[in-house]
């Protein structure tokens, strides 16, 4: 569930719109990450250069290490690299992310994300 969520967080193009972007991840995020996740990508100063410079962007993701767990979540440091595509060319980053999934039994989603430098337990 953290890297299906990793690959979709970092895969987007600039056509899409915020509510595009959250809809592909519906499955796998709760209904409260997708507001914070739609806000956060209709920004002003991320959608406007995103859109000027024609961004399209593929994310993968792995995880590199387990960070907090207890009865109802766990904590993934995910790594996820992304190859952005723009008017300027080709470029490539990776960040690292601690994704938490929560849930019971066989229903588990994405609850929350932050950089791996500001943790979340």
């Amino acid at each position: 569930m953290a890297t299906r969520f990793g690959d979709l967080y970092g895969t987007f193009s600039y056509s899409e719109s915020a509510t595009g972007y959250v809809q592909k991840m519906r499955n796998v995020i709760t209904a409260q990450l997708s507001g914070v996740l739609a806000r956060a990508y209709a920004t002003p100063g991320v959608a406007g250069p995103r859109v000027r410079a024609k961004q399209v962007s593929t994310g993968t993701s792995s995880i590199s290490s387990l960070r907090a767990f207890g009865s109802g979540s766990i904590t993934f440091i995910v790594v996820i690299r992304q190859k952005i595509t723009s008017t300027g060319g080709v470029s490539r980053s990776s960040g690292q992310y601690a994704v938490t999934v929560a849930g019971s039994g066989g229903s588990w989603q994405v609850s929350d994300i932050e950089l791996a430098s500001a943790g979340n337990t």
